[in-house]
């Protein structure tokens, strides 16, 4: 059952902040990487490509967690555990622009490969807490 975020949590994901995303191995073994975070209402965002080993692990285990610090103040925090409800192409090159904005202050995407077509992990915040 998904939960509705806190404003708080919704503003350290609208900012700049990077999100470190936890998600499960085949052998059940934590993997965590430092991705940027983007929202759609409660839905939260991220993207990559199916190369990467996050997209991997949650197309086998759908549980995920992130934690997100406050890049102006690291006491600052979120945690949310959640489960992926969706895999997605639609929209993902346009969105990765939208985060190259966000976070490089740069319109497109610099990094785009044509042999690697970006995804979007949709994922529904089950528990949410922050400080």
């Amino acid at each position: 059952m998904s939960l509705k975020l806190p404003e708080k949590i919704c503003k350290l994901i609208d900012d700049k902040n990077l999100a470190h995303f936890a998600t499960l191995k085949k052998d059940g073994s934590p993997h965590v990487a430092p991705v940027w975070i983007d929202r759609d209402g409660d839905i939260i965002l991220i993207n990559t490509v199916s190369s990467r080993l996050k997209y991997k692990n949650v197309q086998n285990d759908k549980r995920v967690s992130l934690s997100i610090t406050d890049y102006k103040d690291p006491f600052t925090w979120a945690s949310i555990i959640g489960e992926v409800v969706e895999l997605s192409n639609v929209d993902a090159e346009t969105h990765i622009d939208k985060m190259s904005q966000k976070y490089l202050g740069i319109p497109k995407f610099p990094r785009k490969n044509p042999t690697e077509p970006r995804k979007i992990i949709k994922i529904i915040p089950i528990i949410a807490k922050h400080s």
